[in-house]
């Protein structure tokens, strides 16, 4: 029986959220439908609806995994130094078919706020009085993050030329060497 958890279910999972990187990546976000996800992941309409909803769901799904992954690199906030942008520049490189079409959405989705909302709760803490106000780390947080979100983009982009060590220091000369990087 084909129940949550086991090997079966989550290769049907990992088939469809596979299929639909691809799909969305060749193809984008807005031409990707559930037939063309079932025809190119070999599963039956049944199965995907066992799994999700509908689009949006997946997407969600799939963008909440990367996301928590993420935010763990950065210890949800606590970490900035070079050594995490490193990190964070090679899972963008391992995952780069998620990234090229996550970064292809033109609105920050509903896992990306979560995370956000998160990492500046989580930073509030750290960075208490480095700022005069909330609404300055606030606003400072999402241009740092705005920033590394194109720059990810491009790098794709580009096909990754430059090494993640390289990307962190390209990081590090435009936002200088504070502890709190933003």
């Amino acid at each position: 029986m084909n129940v949550k958890n086991n090997k079966r279910y989550k290769t049907s999972s990992e088939k469809i959220e596979t299929a639909f990187l691809a799909l969305m990546e060749r193809n984008g976000y807005e031409n990707v439908s559930i037939s063309d996800i079932c025809q190119c992941a070999g599963v039956n309409r049944s199965t995907f609806y066992a799994h999700y909803d509908d689009i949006n769901d997946l997407v969600i799904k799939i963008e909440g995994k990367f996301a928590h992954s993420m935010a763990i690199i950065f210890d949800f906030g606590c970490k900035q130094d070079h050594n995490t942008f490193v990190s964070m520049f090679e899972f963008v490189k391992k995952n780069k078919h998620f990234y090229k079409a996550f970064l292809s959405i033109p609105y920050a989705t509903l896992a990306e706020k979560n995370i956000k909302n998160q990492i500046l709760s989580n930073m509030q803490q750290k960075v208490k009085g480095a700022f005069s106000s909330e609404i300055e780390l606030y606003y400072r947080a999402s241009f740092f993050g705005a920033g590394i979100k194109e720059m990810a983009r491009l790098w794709l982009e580009r096909g990754c030329k430059e090494t993640p060590e390289q990307m962190a220091q390209l990081l590090k000369q435009e936002y200088g060497t504070r502890d709190v990087v933003i």
